[in-house]
């Protein structure tokens, strides 16, 4: 089934669900996937305006996977992107950008794939560090939507929900 959704929706959809795990709110931490009732009725209308294929909790936790094999400190770039008040989009855009280019090339890791590995652990550890910029999703999803390169990587794998968690070249 072909999803009705933007890669863009999509995106904001997925950064939505991985919020909701990373927040206070959620009972059993960032790994849960228990949502409460309201976010249950919020989640059965992204089901069914989206093909049966897409499910953000799921990309979430997918990326947290992938997030969680980042053991770099993160704590310099997460304080130089809060510093930068009004600029923290643009900010966190450079700051993953060149975390991704170092750790691809010392793992030996395709750009694409360092690059969403870097920019989730670093929204995550942002979003926990710094609650005033917990709700700036553009933080994530222009990062993304605006990165052509980690767009078509997406895109050649059949989209979000196809997005592999391994880090190897050659993920089944």
């Amino acid at each position: 089934m072909k999803n009705s959704m933007t890669f863009e929706e999509q995106t904001e959809q997925i950064v939505k669900a991985l919020l909701f795990d990373i927040s206070e709110d959620s009972q059993n931490g960032c790994r849960s996937l228990e949502l409460s009732a309201g976010s249950e009725l919020e989640c059965d209308a992204v089901a069914e305006k989206t093909a049966t294929t897409f499910n953000p909790e799921v990309i979430a936790k997918t990326l947290q996977r992938l997030g969680d094999q980042y053991n770099e400190d993160l704590e310099k770039p997460v304080q130089m992107i809060i510093a930068e008040k009004n600029k923290e989009v643009m900010k966190f855009r450079e700051m993953a950008d060149s975390l991704s280019k170092t750790w691809s090339r010392s793992q030996g890791l395709e750009y694409e794939r360092a690059f969403l590995v870097v920019t989730v652990k670093l929204f995550i550890c942002l979003a926990q560090r710094a609650p005033s910029l917990r709700n700036k999703t553009e933080l994530f999803t222009q990062t993304i939507n605006e990165n052509p390169e980690v767009r078509n990587y997406i895109e050649k794998q059949g989209g979000w929900e196809n997005l592999q968690t391994g880090t190897g070249q050659n993920d089944a």
